[in-house]
């Protein structure tokens, strides 16, 4: 199907769902794309209050882990400072959701807009719904939780994922060193343009503490495209925790990666041209069934709870943009 007739058909859906008319004008529509802004604003808060009462599994983890490797390792104690803050309001996945719920109202076009404007807006709504559920969420800790892992030189087992020997035998992936689960996502970091149009991996000011634990040399975008290990977030959490400026900038990288080696006469594998194998089978059940019961609307219905008491609620809204599907792979 066309974008254009994709992002048609993505209205009409609003329309006909919500039994409103006038879809040839904005109306309905922007009333509709407004109301899920306030469901979305309040399942992102709910998702704050799911972390102050340390209700998330992988987050109870990431805090027991780093202060078990700060105990080991004293060394590193800035660094599993920096990791334990992500199970909190303060961690830079969470605070990425309430930078782009800030972003996304900028979105919205001029009163009066046909409602194919609203595609853009609409389909970042169903991307943050997805990632403020409580149990996607912790399934996207599982990264810095298993970099502490690592840190941990096996005295701690990797959750949510196979050990690091088994994923890197498994997807023939290149030894980064520990914390390389992050490299890539751009959450903690992002992507350089050096000499020759060669991108580096270059971290935000907090995470800088893991260039100096991984040391070597700077890992490089096209060594890393071909030979990335499995993580949450490149194998099914892309699509959720990336905002629209920074998949522009990962669109744009890989594009620049493909030109040069085409013009060197190398062969580029893109990052994304297969998912790799690394995922626990609880991890793969459980994508497996927010597949198939992605059909709810946003906001619709009431919130039950997880086992572990977090919240898990509608991770979208069906009919906004072409992300209607809830969590997805990360390609």
């Amino acid at each position: 199907m066309k974008a254009a007739a994709r992002v048609l058909l993505a209205v009409s859906l609003v329309c006909v769902g919500g039994g409103l008319v006038g879809c040839s004008s904005d109306g309905g529509v922007r009333v509709r794309v407004e109301a899920a802004l306030e469901r979305l604003d309040g399942a992102v808060t709910r998702l704050g209050e799911d972390l102050d009462a340390n209700r998330l599994r992988n987050a109870q983890l990431i805090k027991e882990y780093a202060a078990k490797v700060a105990a080991q390792k004293p060394d590193i104690r800035d660094l599993t400072r920096v990791l334990a803050r992500e199970a909190t309001r303060e961690g830079t996945l969470y605070t990425g959701l309430t930078q782009r719920l800030q972003d996304v109202r900028g979105l919205l076009p001029a009163e009066g807009a046909e409602p194919q404007a609203y595609a853009q807006v609409a389909d970042e709504i169903n991307s943050l719904a997805a990632a403020s559920a409580s149990d996607e969420f912790d399934r996207a800790l599982a990264d810095p939780l298993n970099v502490l892992a690592d840190l941990s030189d096996g005295q701690l087992p990797r959750v949510d994922s196979v050990s690091a020997s088994a994923s890197r035998s498994a997807n023939a992936a290149t030894d980064f060193g520990p914390g390389s689960q992050l490299v890539g996502n751009p959450n903690y970091g992002h992507w350089q343009s050096g000499s020759g149009g060669t991108s580096f991996w270059v971290w935000y000011g907090q995470f800088a503490l893991m260039r100096d634990l991984i040391g070597g040399p700077r890992i490089g975008y096209g060594a890393w495209a071909g030979g990335r290990d499995y993580s949450y977030y490149h194998d099914y959490g892309r699509r959720n925790y990336t905002s629209p400026s920074a998949r522009r900038q990962q669109t744009q990288v890989e594009s620049t990666a493909r030109r040069k080696f085409a013009s060197e006469g190398r062969t580029f594998r893109s990052p994304y041209a297969r998912q790799r194998q690394g995922a626990s089978s609880r991890v793969a059940r459980q994508k497996f069934a927010s597949r198939s019961t992605s059909g709810s609307r946003f906001g619709s219905g009431s919130a039950s709870r997880t086992s572990s008491g977090a919240s898990s609620r509608p991770a979208s809204m069906r009919g906004f943009g072409s992300s209607s599907r809830g969590p997805r792979r990360g390609k």
